[in-house]
């Protein structure tokens, strides 16, 4: 049976690199699934939405329902796991504070961890009481619409022009070119590429400052490959948080052997990358985006339900 115990042993960054490197040998391109019918992943109980890298795992699953529990709430409320069945990890950082050296006066210093704990969908568990299962609600999105306000309520928002049949966004003017709307197949076409530029500009000095845009990093390189996840990453969550359902996936071969042999070179990238594309977003979305100090960026902090 799964526990929410983990080994110190257990390399955090493989296992999720690993995991993300076997959706896309299946042809599944993790950060372009959409959770529209799905719901955005979120635990059962306390109702906290998953982010970052969880998100993009927990999603990838491919639940009817992303709603899910940890083991301990699973027999607090009385439910149990079906037989057979086998948990989603979840990551979370654990940080450990080193104390201070008074010999030479130098201050303590934070270590941070990437651990681990797993979490079950409520489709591979039995006796959920009806009480904790959320109504079905007819949904009423309306896509182009809320692509409008995304834009429009964007805080600090780049200036999105329209001068030639490029989208493209300039750090150093922090501005957006994008093609006119009739130049695109559909309009949610437009508004994801759109949103591609905008997180690009979430990395200004004056929004969230990631070294990549601030120093305009050269095409082909790591950082470079870096901010292309991030705003990818990025236009597809904002893309299923309007309700546009992505249907002209990058999925061709060569697309997906070129993140392959990204991910298998560094463990750490695509954690990187879901991190600051999480940040990113809630920016966008204007949602509060706490910072943890001294850590690496690598990635976004969940603590275990």
């Amino acid at each position: 049976m799964e526990t929410e115990t983990t080994s110190v042993t257990i390399d955090v960054y493989s296992l999720v690199t690993n995991k993300i490197i076997d959706l896309l040998e299946t042809g599944t391109i993790p950060w372009q699934k959409p959770w529209t019918e799905a719901g955005l992943p979120q635990n059962l109980i306390s109702k906290r939405p998953y982010r970052g890298i969880n998100l993009m795992l927990l999603n990838a699953m491919g639940f009817s329902k992303n709603l899910f529990l940890t083991w301990k709430q699973i027999k607090t409320i009385g439910a149990s796991v079906k037989k057979g069945e086998k948990g989603t990890f979840v990551v979370f950082q654990k940080m450990i504070e080193e104390k201070k050296d008074l010999a030479d006066g130098q201050t303590g210093k934070r270590k941070f961890f990437l651990r681990y704990y797993k979490v079950f969908n409520v489709a591979q568990c039995i006796d959920i009481p009806t009480a904790f299962l959320p109504v079905v609600s007819t949904n009423d999105n309306q896509p182009l619409l809320t692509c409008e306000l995304i834009v429009e309520n964007m805080p600090n928002c780049p200036r999105i022009e329209h001068n030639t049949q490029e989208a493209y966004y300039v750090p150093s003017l922090d501005y957006i070119n994008m093609p006119k709307i009739t130049s695109f197949i559909t309009s949610e076409a437009y508004y994801g590429t759109l949103f591609h530029e905008l997180v690009h500009s979430t990395g200004h000095a004056e929004r969230l400052n990631r070294k990549e845009v601030c120093e305009n990093a050269d095409f082909g390189t790591e950082p470079y490959s870096l901010e292309e996840l991030v705003a990818e990453m990025g236009a597809c969550y904002l893309k299923s948080h309007a309700g546009i359902i992505n249907a002209d996936l990058s999925n061709n071969a060569a697309y997906i052997k070129g993140w392959l042999d990204v991910f298998k070179g560094d463990k750490r990238f695509v954690i990187k990358a879901a991190g600051r594309a999480q940040r990113g977003v809630e920016y966008i979305l204007q949602k509060e985006s706490k910072t943890i100090q001294d850590t690496n960026d690598e990635f976004e902090v969940e603590q275990p339900e």
